[in-house]
């Protein structure tokens, strides 16, 4: 070939559009699909997780306002106390922050003086000197109490 012939070619070939490859749409499909599926696969994935981790947070929040209730409230205790040969078991619920306490089988108002170790169970409006008074023989903590509760049928 000449140079004159190579230099024919070269600029036909110059003038003529690129050829480029025919895209097929059957082959692409398949692939957005795909690409589709695992994106809704990841966001579902991530919905879950989001919903899990809320609900362990509002778990750990009620667990941990139980314990702060738990901590604060006053723990009842088992009293056993007599007074003129009889000696009885009761539950006693001390006050919230300082209020009088209650015996729980009773409609009196309970005044608990440990220094002193004696119960008064008291009537409304009535002062401590007129209150009936028992010798305090022996106080047990939440857990004796929560057993005599049940075991008492209650």
């Amino acid at each position: 070939m000449s140079e004159a012939e190579k230099q024919k070619l070269l600029k036909k070939a110059g003038n003529k559009k690129p050829l480029t490859q025919p895209q097929n749409t059957a082959s692409s499909a398949p692939e957005l699909r795909t690409a589709s599926r695992s994106a809704s696969k990841r966001a579902t994935e991530e919905q879950a997780a989001t919903s899990t981790a809320t609900m362990r947070n509002i778990c750990l929040g009620l667990a941990l306002l139980v314990l702060v209730v738990f901590v604060i409230a006053p723990k009842p205790q088992l009293l056993e106390y007599h007074s003129a040969g009889l000696t009885t078991q009761s539950i006693y619920m001390p006050g919230w922050f300082g209020a009088e306490g209650t015996i729980l089988d009773t409609n009196q108002r309970a005044v608990l003086a440990e220094d002193e170790q004696r119960l008064y169970l008291c009537f409304a409006e009535q002062s401590k000197e007129q209150c009936a008074k028992y010798q305090l023989r022996q106080q047990q903590g939440f857990i004796a109490a929560t057993m005599f509760w049940v075991s008492s049928g209650r």
